[in-house]
């Protein structure tokens, strides 16, 4: 039940950075329809620390303590990779709804089970893809189908950081299912998807593997998507700092940066347009549509919030979320076999 305000009441598992330092948890307790009030940890002193911070209500010294209490109605799961489902499984058999951070699991079939048992609990299950919810993305992704560039016939895409050496880093984990692919190069694979509102065909995929930890730290992906449409991404954690994309149609391009995290000052959805030959290209038409900032993680809570209350789905559910690692699934394959692997089509819904 939600609290006296009307608002659903969500507890976090763990103390990950995501959360604490990165303001997500913060930014989930700005949404309307939505409050945080409790964090877990294994260690007692860590989530008492962390909600003292944080000015939460409660803290528990271990995970499951937070899913027996009766006065939360759903976790954010941001545990390492390797963790999220066995918490989301039993965060579902505890009655609560789970957002959990991306990647959902460590392939389609581990992220089958989740979405099996958030269905069998009554319970919804969102992957937290919170850049999906930023006022820019979703007007590109409309301007693409109205078909404000002619047909859209390329997404590129790239997102990429120097990240620290760091053995400590969960990122650089093997055990904990780290790597570039995981944490970034999830994201552009989401967005292709996202823009193209398609499954694709098709991939041919290249990683960079570390030595030292095992991981693979970047990659380059192309796939073919249905009506000849195809998506170029590449992502790295050993090149300078960028997030943008790039849409290529028939009539016109358009291009947004930092477009997977959130912004903290205006920024344009750019559309650019020449109707003349390869001879004679003609003038060039730019139109930058302003948007004001968004805090996306807030978007995200207050979204699924107002799902848990009024009943209505989710944008992006479950079954979202096992189609994503389906195609995760088909880049490790490529990159493993070095050959182009296919996709089946998707199962319609009777």
């Amino acid at each position: 039940m939600p609290d006296d305000q009307g608002r659903v009441r969500w507890g976090v598992i763990s103390t990950a950075r995501i959360g604490v330092e990165k303001g997500v948890i913060a930014a989930g307790d700005e949404a309307d329809h939505g409050v945080v009030t409790a964090i877990s940890s294994r260690d007692a002193g860590k989530a008492a620390e962390a909600a003292a911070k944080l000015d939460l209500d409660k803290s528990y010294g271990s995970y499951q303590e937070l899913l027996d209490d009766p006065d939360i109605d759903a976790v954010y799961n941001p545990l390492p990779n390797s963790m999220h489902a066995e918490w989301t499984i039993k965060a579902a058999q505890a009655g609560k709804h789970v957002l959990c951070e991306k990647p959902l699991a460590v392939d389609a079939a581990e992220a089958r089970t989740m979405v099996d048992a958030c269905d069998e609990n009554g319970v919804l299950l969102m992957e937290a893809f919170m850049y999906r919810f930023g006022n820019r993305n979703l007007r590109a992704r409309e301007i693409v189908k109205d078909g404000g560039l002619g047909q859209a016939r390329l997404v590129r895409a790239g997102f990429s950081f120097p990240l620290p050496r760091d053995p400590a880093n969960v990122r650089l984990q093997k055990d904990l299912f780290g790597g570039a692919l995981c944490d970034i190069g999830s994201y552009t694979i989401s967005l292709a998807r996202y823009l193209f509102d398609a499954e694709p065909m098709a991939v041919d995929a290249r990683l960079d593997f570390d030595r030292e930890f095992e991981v693979d730290v970047g990659g380059l992906i192309t796939f073919d998507f249905p009506g000849h449409r195809r998506a170029a991404l590449d992502f790295s954690f050993a090149m300078s700092r960028r997030q943008r994309f790039e849409v290529v149609g028939t009539a016109a391009t358009m291009n947004v940066e930092e477009c997977f995290l959130p912004v903290s000052d205006v920024r344009t959805v750019d559309v650019e347009r020449r109707e003349g030959t390869a001879g004679d290209p003609g003038p060039e038409q730019r139109v930058s549509e302003p948007f004001p900032p968004l805090n996306t993680y807030t978007a995200e809570f207050e979204a699924m919030s107002k799902a848990i209350l009024t009943g209505a789905p989710l944008p992006w559910g479950g079954e979202d979320a096992v189609n994503q690692m389906r195609v995760m699934d088909a880049v490790r394959e490529s990159h493993a076999t070095g050959r182009r692997v296919g996709l089946e089509p998707l199962q319609e819904a009777n």
